[in-house]
C-alpha cells in the first residue's frame, strides 16, 4: 500500500513562558488573518464595483506574503512570531478564497479569540522531534504526552488550543495499512434511538449525553450567562461549559473510533446509508410568509441526530476502509425502513412504530432497524456486484456535490459588507 498522510495529536505541556509565547503567536496569526481578509475583501469589492468580469478580482498568496516585511516594520510585535507561521496563515486564507470562488464553501470568515486558535510550522528543517520532546522556533524544546508512538516522516507540525489545553499535531507520512479478516459483508443502519444497527442483529449505542449531563450543561450555561461580560468569572464559567462539551465529544469520538476500526478490519464489504446530515437536520422554522410546523419537535429531533455524530462515523469508516482494503458502499436510504427484507413488499404500514416492523403482506416481524440494515446490505451487495462503490472518498466527504453552495457571490454566503456594497 502506498504511503498516506495522517495526523497524530498529543497533549502539549508547555511551561508558563512557552505558554505566553504560544498565546501571543496565535493571537498574532489571528490578527494577520483578519487583516488580510479585510484587505482582500476590500480589493474584491472594488473590482466588482469597477465592473470586473467574473466573480471579482482577487490577489493571491504571493502578493500578500510580499506585504509581511512592511507589516513587521509597522507592527514590531509581528516580528516575535515565527515567520513560517505567518506565511502559513496567508496560505490558508488563499486556500479559503480559492474554495469560495470554486463554489465549495462560503465566504471566509473573520476569526475570534478562542475559536480554532492554531499555528503551523510547515518546514521540517525548523523543528526536531526527540521522544516526547519537540523543538520549535521561538518556543525551544517543549514536552508533550507521547500516548502512542510517532511512526513515519513528520511533514509539518500544528500547535492548537482548545479552551485551556494545548495540543501538538504531527502530520505524518507513512504506510498505515490495516489487516482485514475478510468476513461476510455487513449492512449498517444509522439512527437516533439506536446509533448503529447491523444486519447481523447487533445494536450499538454511542455514549451520547445523558439527561443528567444535559441538565448540568444547561445549568453551566445559565451560570455563564449571569456573569458580567469581560470578567474573569465569566471566562472561567465559559471554560467550564467548554470542558463539559469536550468531555462528551471525546467519549463519543473514542467509541466511534473503536467501532469503525473493528468493522474495517473484520468485514470485506460494508454497506452504509448515504445520509445527507445537513439536509436532514435543516430547521423547520420556515419563513414569515410560510411558517413551519412542529418546530420545537423537529429541533429536538435534529439535536438528537447530531449528538450521534454520524458524519464523523462515516468519515472514520471511509478512511479506515481505504487502509484495510475493505469495500465501503453507500446506499440510498430511501424506503429501506418501509420495505420488507423477506418478500420485498414496500408499504408505510409495515413500519408499525419506531422499533417494530410487521410486514402486512407476509407477516414477517423484526426490529425495524435490523430490517433496514438487511435492506441496506442487499442494496450494497447489488452495487458491489456491478463493480461500483457508490461511496464518496474520505477526502471529499466535506465537499460532496450535493452539499456545495452553488449560489453566486452577491446573494448568500458573502459577508454583510459585500452584500451592502453590491
Amino acid at each position: 500500500m502506498s504511503k498516506t498522510l495522517t495526523g497524530l495529536r498529543y497533549r502539549l505541556s508547555p511551561h508558563p513562558g512557552q505558554e505566553r509565547i504560544l498565546v501571543q503567536s496565535m493571537g498574532a496569526c489571528r490578527w494577520l488573518w483578519n487583516w488580510a481578509l479585510d484587505y482582500r475583501e476590500t480589493l474584491w469589492l472594488a473590482a466588482r464595483s469597477a465592473g470586473a468580469k467574473g466573480f471579482g478580482a482577487s490577489v493571491g498568496y504571493v502578493h500578500m506574503s510580499s506585504l509581511l516585511p512592511g507589516l513587521k516594520d509597522r507592527f514590531p510585535w509581528l516580528a516575535k512570531v515565527p515567520h513560517h507561521c505567518l506565511q502559513s496563515t496567508l496560505r490558508d486564507l488563499d486556500y479559503a478564497f480559492e474554495a469560495f470562488f470554486k463554489g465549495r464553501c462560503g465566504f471566509p470568515k473573520y476569526r475570534r479569540k478562542g475559536d480554532g486558535d492554531s499555528i503551523r510550522f510547515p518546514d521540517p528543517k525548523q523543528f526536531k522531534v526527540d521522544g516526547d520532546w519537540v523543538k520549535l522556533p521561538k518556543l525551544g524544546w517543549t514536552r508533550f504526552r507521547l500516548s502512542r508512538p510517532i511512526c513515519g516522516n513528520v511533514r509539518n507540525i500544528t500547535l492548537s488550543r482548545v479552551g485551556s489545553m494545548a495540543y501538538v499535531s504531527f502530520c505524518v507520512e507513512a504506510d498505515f495499512s490495516m489487516p482485514n479478516a475478510g468476513e461476510a459483508a455487513i449492512g449498517l443502519d444509522l439512527g437516533v434511538a439506536q446509533s448503529v444497527t447491523t444486519s447481523l442483529g447487533e445494536v450499538i449505542a454511542f455514549p451520547v449525553a445523558t439527561r443528567e449531563e444535559d441538565r448540568r450543561l444547561r445549568w453551566l450555561q445559565r451560570q455563564a450567562a449571569r456573569r458580567s461580560r469581560g470578567s474573569a468569572r465569566r471566562r472561567k464559567a465559559i471554560e467550564r461549559v467548554a470542558m463539559h462539551r469536550r468531555h462528551i465529544a471525546n467519549r463519543r469520538r473514542d467509541a466511534a473510533h473503536k467501532l469503525t476500526t473493528h468493522l474495517a478490519t473484520k468485514h470485506a464489504v460494508i454497506a452504509v446509508e448515504d445520509l445527507r446530515i445537513k439536509a436532514i437536520t435543516a430547521s423547520a422554522s420556515g419563513t414569515v410568509d410560510h411558517p413551519g410546523h412542529d418546530v420545537r419537535r423537529k429541533a429536538g429531533l435534529n439535536r438528537a441526530l447530531l449528538s450521534n455524530a454520524h458524519f464523523d462515523f462515516r468519515r472514520m469508516l471511509a478512511y479506515k476502509c481505504e487502509r484495510s482494503g475493505a469495500q465501503l458502499v453507500a446506499v440510498n436510504p430511501s424506503y429501506t425502513s418501509q420495505q420488507c427484507s423477506q418478500c420485498r413488499h414496500r408499504s408505510p404500514e409495515n413500519r408499525k412504530s419506531q422499533a417494530v416492523f410487521l410486514c402486512v403482506a407476509c407477516g414477517f416481524t423484526v426490529n425495524a432497524d435490523i430490517n433496514a440494515a438487511i435492506n441496506i446490505l442487499a442494496a450494497g451487495q447489488a452495487v458491489a456486484a456491478q463493480g461500483g462503490s457508490g461511496v464518496t472518498p474520505a477526502d471529499e466527504l466535506r465537499t460532496h456535490p450535493r452539499d456545495r453552495r452553488r449560489k453566486p457571490p452577491g446573494s448568500t454566503g458573502i459577508p454583510a459588507k459585500a452584500a451592502q456594497a453590491a
